[in-house]
C-alpha cells in the first residue's frame, strides 16, 4: 500500500521479538538498503543482517538479493549483477532467481539481458503473475525490446500479445489492469481502450487510493486531464480518509500523486493550484527522506523543474544519481539533467 512509516513500526517489532527469523532479516536488510544504510558503520550493520540471513538460508533467492542491492546502492552495480548471477548459475532451476536477477538487470539498465532472464523465469514457472509483470516492464520501456518477437513457452509472441495474455490470466489483479492500461496508452497510442483497461484498476480496488492514483496517471498520459485530476483528488481523499496525521507523510504514492495533480493542473491552465500541489508534493517528499532519501531527491527535482527552479532541479537530480537511483527512472534523469544544465549555460 506504500505506507512506508506503518510498515516500518511493524517491522521494528517483529524485529524485537524474532530477530533470527528469516523473514524480518530480510525484511529489515531490504528497508535498510532502501534508506541507502550501506556505508560506514550503518553499512557494517546492514551487511551483518544480510550475513545472518544467508546463514539461515543460504539457498534462498531472496538473501541473495539483499545482498545484491547492498553492494549497487553502495555503486557496486557489477558486483551486484554478478551475486545473482551466480545465484542463477547455481540454482538454474529456480524461478525466483531468475524473476531476481532479471529485475536487476532492469534496474541497471541491461534492458535485452533482463528480458532473457524473465523469459528463463516464465519457462520455469509459466503461470507467475509477477514474472508477467516484469516482462511487461521491461518491454515497456525498452523500445528495442518491444518491437521483438519471443518465445513464451511453445508460443511466439509480442508485446501486444503479451497484454493480452495478462488480461486474460489475470482479470483479478489491479496492478495487472493499471499496467496493460499504461502501456496500451503510452506504448501503443491505444487511448480509449487504454483508459477504459485502467479504470477497471479502480473497479477491483475502489477502496485503495494507489488505484486511483495509477488510473489518474493513465488519464494524464492520454491528455485527458480533467478526468485525471478527478481521479487523483478521488485517490487523496481515500488517503487522507484512511492515514490521518503524521503517519501520511510515510506514504510513498503521495509524493507522486501531489506531482501529478500539479501537472494536470497547470495542463488545464490553471497555475494557482498546480503551484499549490507542486508546494505540496515538495513538503511531501521532504518527510519522505527518512525511509527513502533518494526518491525524495528525486521528486523534488521533479518539483523545482516544474517551479521553474532549474538549478534547484539539477542539485536534487544530481543527490538522486550519486545516491544510486536505478532505471529507468534513472535514464530519464539523466537526459534531463543535460538539458537543464544545457538551459542554464545558455542563461548564464
Amino acid at each position: 500500500m506504500g505506507n512506508l512509516r506503518e510498515a516500518q513500526n511493524y517491522l521494528i517489532k517483529a524485529e524485537d521479538n524474532r530477530a533470527d527469523d528469516f523473514g524480518v532479516l530480510k525484511r529489515l536488510a531490504h528497508h535498510r538498503c532502501r534508506r541507502r544504510l550501506v556505508k560506514e558503520n550503518a553499512g557494517k550493520q546492514t551487511k551483518q543482517i544480510i550475513t545472518a540471513a544467508l546463514k539461515l538460508a543460504p539457498n534462498a533467492p531472496d538473501a541473495h538479493v539483499a545482498l545484491a542491492y547492498y553492494h549497487i546502492f553502495r555503486g557496486e552495480w557489477e558486483k551486484g549483477v554478478t551475486v545473482l548471477q551466480q545465484f542463477t548459475e547455481s540454482h538454474p532451476n529456480n524461478p525466483n532467481g531468475w524473476y531476481y536477477y532479471g529485475r536487476c538487470l532492469f534496474h541497471t539498465g541491461e534492458y535485452e539481458k533482463a528480458m532473457k532472464a524473465m523469459i528463463s523465469a516464465h519457462r520455469l514457472y509459466p503461470d507467475d503473475c509477477e514474472i508477467y509483470r516484469g516482462l511487461c516492464e521491461i518491454l515497456h520501456h525498452s523500445r528495442k525490446c518491444r518491437d521483438m518477437k519471443f518465445y513464451l513457452g511453445e508460443s511466439q509472441i509480442s508485446f501486444p500479445s503479451l497484454l493480452e495474455q495478462m488480461l486474460k490470466k489475470f482479470p483479478q489483479r489491479p496492478n495487472v489492469w493499471a499496467n496493460v492500461g499504461r502501456s496500451l496508452v503510452e506504448c501503443l497510442g491505444e487511448i480509449e481502450r487504454g483508459c477504459r483497461v485502467s479504470q477497471q484498476t479502480t473497479r477491483l480496488q475502489p477502496q485503495l487510493p494507489d488505484a486511483w492514483f495509477c488510473h489518474g496517471r493513465v488519464l494524464g498520459l492520454a491528455h485527458k486531464y480533467r478526468e485525471a485530476v478527478e481521479a487523483l483528488e478521488e485517490g487523496w481523499e481515500l488517503l487522507n480518509s484512511q492515514v490521518k496525521g503524521e503517519k501520511a507523510t510515510g506514504y510513498v504514492q503521495s509524493v507522486s500523486a501531489a506531482v501529478w495533480l500539479g501537472e494536470n493542473y497547470q495542463a488545464l491552465g490553471d497555475d494557482g493550484m498546480s503551484r499549490k500541489w507542486w508546494e505540496r508534493a515538495r513538503g511531501l517528499a521532504e518527510k519522505l527522506r527518512y525511509f527513502d532519501p533518494v526518491m525524495a531527491d528525486y521528486w523534488q527535482g521533479r518539483v523545482f523543474e516544474s517551479l521553474g527552479n532549474l538549478r534547484g532541479a539539477v542539485e536534487a537530480y544530481g543527490k538522486a544519481l550519486s545516491g544510486q537511483l536505478l532505471f529507468p527512472v534513472r535514464g530519464e534523469v539523466e537526459v534531463t539533467v543535460k538539458w537543464l544544465e544545457g538551459e542554464l549555460k545558455e542563461g548564464g
